[in-house]
């Protein structure tokens, strides 16, 4: 690994970074804020909702009434996924197909740098990179929470903060996997967001119909259900599995494939 190309990767990508992760920041406190001034009457007007609906944006196993279950439907459920995918998925694709495809690749790797450090170093700071989002979307809660009711234990932050990180990686690894195979980074991107879409909609299919069940055990949005951990309860061990399994999978894929392609 070089540590001077993981900090040039990390200066080059400054401005996504900070606006991703000010994204976060403002997006918990806002809801937050709606939770401590409206909590009473959103949760009587989400639980008028039909399930389906709810489903929708990623409330199929809380108590929409409770804070987790508001804070899942409104927040940590559908939109925080679409920001972490596009967070991690533009950072993959810069990351390594779109140096192949725009040519500055060849002038990197012809400095007395391996492949296999550049990939390495590349990894490492999508590794960082997702702890750093993780770390913006769950420690406004715990730490702003108790003035508007939410009184997260530090145990419960310290879980949600892993299993966010893991979820994160588990997706930019799909997406870094895809970078290191093509010389576009439109392709690592599309089809990033093409499996997710299909995870979603199977998700969303299964909580209403037995159709999709069957896709349940290895469906990373199925696993996220961050409002039980924000009411107390835990969430099923397999999380920790899969998305572990998945990033270590995927992220040593894309070592592993970019070491032996042809750049030029």
């Amino acid at each position: 690994m070089s540590w001077t190309l993981l900090r040039g990767t990390l200066h080059q990508r400054r401005s996504s970074i900070f606006w991703f992760c000010i994204s976060l920041v403002l997006y918990a406190w806002m809801t937050l804020w709606f939770w401590g001034e409206m909590g009473d009457a959103l949760s009587k007007m989400m639980d008028s909702y039909p399930a389906e609906v709810l489903a929708l944006f990623g409330g199929n196993e809380v108590s929409f009434a409770s804070a987790g279950g508001f804070l899942q439907v409104e927040y940590l459920g559908l939109m925080w996924i679409i920001i972490i995918a596009s967070a991690v998925v533009m950072f993959a694709g810069k990351a390594l197909s779109g140096e192949i495809g725009s040519g500055t690749m060849e002038l990197l790797l012809a400095q007395p740098l391996s492949r296999v450090s550049v990939a390495v170093t590349r990894v490492v700071a999508m590794i960082g990179y997702a702890v750093l989002l993780s770390l913006c979307t769950f420690a406004p809660i715990w730490i702003l929470g108790p003035q508007y009711g939410i009184d997260l234990p530090g145990a419960s932050f310290l879980t949600l903060f892993g299993l966010g990180t893991l979820f994160a990686l588990a997706i930019g690894g799909i997406a870094m996997v895809l970078s290191s195979m093509f010389r576009d980074s439109g392709k690592p991107a599309a089809i990033t967001s093409g499996v997710l879409l299909t995870f979603w909609i199977a998700d969303m299919v299964a909580n209403v119909s037995e159709a999709a069940e069957f896709v349940d055990p290895v469906n990373i949005i199925t696993y996220w259900q961050p409002g039980k951990v924000i009411n107390g309860e835990t969430m099923a061990v397999e999380a920790w599995w899969i998305y572990g399994l998945l990033a270590v999978v995927t992220l040593a894929g894309s070592i592993f494939v970019f070491s032996r392609r042809d750049v030029a």
